[in-house]
């Protein structure tokens, strides 16, 4: 995360950018393609014929292409303007309240 001045107020802004995403994607997959197009770097060498190596390549790839993914979709949303209410920084966010009843209601 970054920090940016508007109007004297320090605000949060993610440093995930298009290009950030994209790496984390393609990083991602290459990482989860890996054991199938070169299963002899991941070789199990173990009894139950589990590679740590293995796992450890889907796990990261998992991970990384899913931060990914959502940073490419993060940035479609934005870029499409349908933000949903509820994301908008609360800064920028307007609330509005409703008027105090002015007489008390009575069930029944």
């Amino acid at each position: 995360m970054s920090l940016a001045s508007e109007k004297g107020d320090s605000i949060l802004q993610p440093a995930m950018t298009c290009r950030n995403a994209s790496a984390f994607l393609l990083l991602g997959l290459g990482m989860l393609g890996l054991p199938i197009v070169a299963p002899e770097i991941t070789a199990a060498h173990s009894v139950i014929g589990a590679s740590t190596r293995e796992l450890w390549l889907l796990f990261m790839g998992t991970l990384n292409a899913s931060l990914g993914a959502g940073g490419l979709g993060w940035h479609a949303m934005k870029r499409i303007g349908s933000i949903p209410v509820w994301i908008t920084p609360a800064n920028k966010a307007t609330v509005e309240l409703r008027p105090a009843l002015r007489t008390p209601v009575r069930a029944g």
